[in-house]
């Protein structure tokens, strides 16, 4: 297994640490002139659509890069389970791969429904912590010089999800998630290997 924090432990001891930062610092956006400190984070309004339908869309600013996406995709895609906070993730992701994330259940099973040239889908499955039939798509794209990760969900409520209270923290802890993710993307691509 690919480790960038030097082994499974720390990965996951800094992904737990870099998700609560994450979490408590969604960073409005930095002119393109400005070299940010850490990923800067973007939220698009997180609100439940009608019919109880949860989703949320967020984007991470993870470094200043000159390759294109596709370039930088390719490269993630060989060290995934390395970059991805989540355990369980494997080296590459390909299509119709069903996946085993390991986080506070012993299995969170998900399928990946679609690989393209920038982004993955994946869909949870039945006995999934947060319930069957949501959709995430991760792609990295150009914007303004930088290297950004874009994250999308969206799919039915889970019953613990239609409290607010419940629902407005599932979204904080997926917004430092994914915030994870990107700060674990700039650090793979400090090495070039992203």
């Amino acid at each position: 297994m690919y480790a960038l924090n030097g082994g499974a432990g720390k990965r996951m001891a800094g992904t737990a640490v870099a998700a609560a930062v994450g979490a408590a610092l969604l960073l409005p956006a930095v002119p393109a002139s400005a070299a940010p400190a850490a990923p800067a984070a973007q939220a698009a309004p997180a609100v439940a659509a009608k019919g109880g339908e949860y989703k949320y869309h967020y984007t991470y600013r993870v470094i200043r890069k000159t390759t294109p996406a596709e370039v930088s995709f390719k490269k993630m895609n060989k060290i995934m389970n390395g970059v991805f906070p989540i355990k369980g993730m494997p080296k590459t992701v390909k299509k119709n791969q069903k996946i085993c994330l390991k986080m506070v259940k012993d299995c969170n099973p998900v399928r990946v429904t679609a690989v393209g040239k920038t982004y993955f889908t994946l869909r949870s499955l039945p006995g999934h912590l947060e319930g069957a039939g949501k959709i995430i798509t991760f792609k990295l794209v150009k914007k303004n010089g930088y290297l950004v990760l874009d994250v999308s969900a969206h799919g039915p409520k889970a019953v613990w999800q239609k409290h607010p209270i419940t629902d407005k923290s599932n979204r904080l802890f997926a917004r430092g998630m994914w915030g994870a993710y990107a700060v674990n993307l700039a650090k793979a691509a400090e090495y070039n290997l992203v």
